[in-house]
């Protein structure tokens, strides 16, 4: 943010107004970026150009400075921010949104795990969860699917993912919820998806889950060693072993099935990311199949989760691989697939830099639309926004499956960056924010010093994906066609 006196642009200039004017400004080792926030553009300066910013940036720009920008603001660029008010542009058609645009539904099919993993949400590291015995009765079954069709007549296919716990635990209810969408609702197109552990699986259920073409996630995180130094079976035996047999069991019995497999490894700050490198590397049953890297959700922990410098390390030197090989300066077939969502994000990124000018009435970037986006349904009906929020929150819970949305909480955590208003109007980051209200959950409320507490990472993420952006740029890949122009030879 910068408070800056901004020209009145004039052929003789005589006088300046004081305006606000929120850029940030960056290099890298190839050229000198303004990001003009209230255009969302980023702009390539000159030498010149960009010392001229940067004063504006640190509130000592000139007359001089703002003579020599205004080809920019001539353009619309450097312009005093309108911003007046934080509120989600979504509020006026929520009620709309709830109502027949719920496109994705997670159900929390079971509480109960066979296993202990030592970072489970239910594994007592995070706040009032722990694992129980609950199971959703038939009953909330039915009325969460019924739920789910009714606020989904607008969306073409119905999305409906199980979740537990363990929720292959629960498979004979889980074939009775199917069961009962065929029949209700035999005209509604719904995919489903399953997230497991992949201890239970056998050849009845993959059978079920083959024919009904549920996308199946298996959590496995690396190496025997590295897998078991976290996910182990309540008796303290790692579960690596029964894991990989049951894997197997599919690629040979079920192989173009297999196919729709994919494989999530969540990386604890105890485990060496290069060894799950190597292991996905030399793995020849997962050479195929989709992976990808998580890291410990560190949101209403009861402990600090920190990674330590190698981790870092070895992260930034697997995505500098891939960011090469997208220039043609490195193979791809050297990088690691576990990191190709890194790049996805980039060019997500990279469509948010649309260059349209922000309104007096906006929001940071980071929540969804609550309820809307990927409503989470736990055992007792309670609906949440996503999985990944605290379920002793209240003002997380949004509705029930027997009476209805909540709106007034739904638009309070949509509006969650009027916790931070004075903070949020002036800063740079606001359109690549990622604070959402897990983020700001403290002791079962919405706090505006956690939410502030972890701006500085946000504004972190947002800078290394625009650092990102340049250098591809700069060596000639065009996120448009996902092409590299030019292109140099590697060894």
């Amino acid at each position: 943010m910068l408070k800056c006196l901004f020209p009145k642009i004039s052929t003789h200039r005589t006088e300046v107004e004081s305006m606000m004017v929120i850029i940030k400004t960056f290099t890298t080792p190839g050229g000198k970026y303004v990001y003009d926030r209230e255009t969302n553009s980023l702009l390539s300066v000159s030498d010149e150009e960009y010392v001229a910013c940067k004063r504006v940036e640190m509130d000592i720009a000139d007359d001089n400075d703002w003579h020599l920008l205004k080809r920019y603001t001539d353009q619309g660029y450097l312009q005093e921010s309108c911003l007046k008010e934080i509120e989600h542009p979504a509020t006026p058609y929520m009620s709309m949104y709830l109502e027949n645009h719920v496109a994705y539904m997670t159900l929390q099919i079971v509480q109960s795990c066979n296993l202990r993993c030592s970072y489970c949400f239910y594994g007592g590291n995070y706040i009032q969860r722990s694992h129980s015995h609950k199971t959703m009765s038939l009953e909330t079954i039915k009325s969460s699917i019924d739920f789910a069709m009714k606020h989904s007549r607008s969306v073409n296919e119905l999305v409906l993912g199980f979740y537990g716990g363990e929720p292959l635990l629960a498979i004979d209810n889980i074939k009775k919820c199917v069961e009962y969408i065929n029949n209700a609702y035999a005209g509604k197109q719904v995919r489903y998806t399953i997230t497991t552990n992949g201890t239970l699986i056998n050849s009845q259920i993959v059978q079920f889950l083959e024919k009904h073409n549920f996308d199946v996630f298996i959590s496995l995180d690396g190496p025997k060693e590295l897998h078991n130094a976290n996910r182990v079976f309540a008796d303290g035996k790692g579960s690596f072993d029964k894991i990989m047999s049951n894997v197997s069991f599919i690629r040979d019995n079920f192989p173009v099935y297999y196919k729709k497999v994919g494989f999530i490894t969540t990386v604890a700050p105890n485990i060496e990311l290069s060894c799950i490198n190597n292991f996905y590397a030399a793995e020849t049953v997962l050479a195929e199949n989709n992976a990808m890297v998580n890291t410990i959700n560190f949101f209403s922990t009861n402990e600090s989760v920190i990674y330590d410098d190698m981790y870092y390390c070895t992260y930034n030197y697997e995505t500098m691989k891939l960011l090469l090989s997208h220039i043609g300066m490195y193979s791809h077939s050297k990088t690691s697939k576990i990191y190709e969502r890194f790049i996805l994000d980039l060019e997500k990124f990279w469509k948010l830099l649309s260059g349209s000018t922000l309104t007096n009435k906006s929001h940071p970037g980071g929540p969804c639309l609550p309820g809307v986006s990927r409503p989470f349904i736990a055992v007792d009906g309670t609906i949440y926004p996503c999985e990944r929020v605290s379920e002793s929150t209240e003002a997380m819970k949004i509705g029930h499956v027997n009476t209805g949305f909540d709106l007034k909480k739904i638009l309070a955590i949509l509006n969650v960056g009027k916790l931070t208003e004075s903070a949020c109007k002036i800063c740079w980051n606001f359109h690549g924010c990622g604070l959402c209200a897990a983020a700001c959950d403290k002791d079962g409320t919405l706090s505006r010093d956690e939410r502030l507490k972890n701006c500085r990472i946000a504004k972190q993420i947002t800078i290394e994906k625009l650092l990102c952006i340049c250098l591809l740029t700069e060596n000639g890949y065009d996120f448009m066609t996902r092409t590299t122009i030019r292109k140099v030879g590697f060894k």
